[in-house]
């Protein structure tokens, strides 16, 4: 079993458990939503064989010996404003530009680690505290607040690549690029794990999915 953030993987997740069942036709794989909180737990205690997700904040101390983290992408990150706002000066708007906007977060059930990653970013590349008024528990409630005008989103932009057109005739999506403004995609498992040889097969075949869905898009 595998564990994914499902907003985060779906542009390119199920193509890759696709082609790897095509090659190894005799695995069989299955898929869980699960945060990325969860998925460290469950790889730990052999639930899931594989997680997908951001873990910057979700690994404990004592557990980063026991686990083994790979990359998979770094995606650009973006900001999704309600059409009834007024556009930002700049062609190009900056992180800064949106210090006195509404946020919305994701609740940490759903997005475990995210509101700490946009904290973060403002803070680092805005120089503000983000105001954050809502948090949304699914892609359906959080494309809902936007296009009622609660607030602004920022995140991946793999995140919106799926539902662009939904997302864009709700909000106008702009691309933020400050350096570090990004958002990195690990796998994770269990050190000395005996599926380690499958993972490592089906990794290989994500990274070859990512590189042709990325083309132009995610960072190096």
């Amino acid at each position: 079993m595998i564990g994914s953030v499902g907003p985060a993987t779906i542009s390119f997740l199920p193509v890759a458990l696709s082609r790897f069942r095509e090659q190894h036709p005799l695995v069989e794989i299955t898929v869980s939503h699960l945060n990325h909180r969860a998925q460290v737990e469950a790889v730990l205690n052999g639930s899931i064989m594989l997680g997908i997700g951001y873990y910057f904040s979700a690994l404990e101390e004592d557990e980063q010996e026991q686990v083994s983290v790979q990359l998979l992408l770094r995606s650009p990150a973006v900001i999704v404003c309600p059409k009834n706002r007024r556009s930002p000066k700049r062609t190009v708007p900056k992180l800064k530009d949106f210090r006195h906007d509404r946020f919305l977060s994701l609740d940490p059930a759903y997005g475990f680690g995210y509101e700490e990653w946009l904290r973060g970013v403002c803070r680092r590349l805005g120089g503000f505290e983000p105001d954050i008024v809502a948090l949304a528990n699914s892609p359906e409630s959080l494309i809902g607040m936007v296009a009622a005008g609660r607030g602004v989103w920022a995140g991946p932009e793999i995140v919106i690549r799926e539902r662009e057109q939904t997302w864009r005739s709700v909000g106008d999506v702009y691309l933020l690029t400050e350096p570090g403004s990004h958002f990195e995609l690990f796998a994770i498992w269990k050190k000395q794990s005996r599926m380690e040889p499958t993972i490592s097969k089906f990794i290989d075949v994500l990274v070859a999915e990512l590189k042709s869905l990325c083309t132009g898009h995610c960072l190096p």
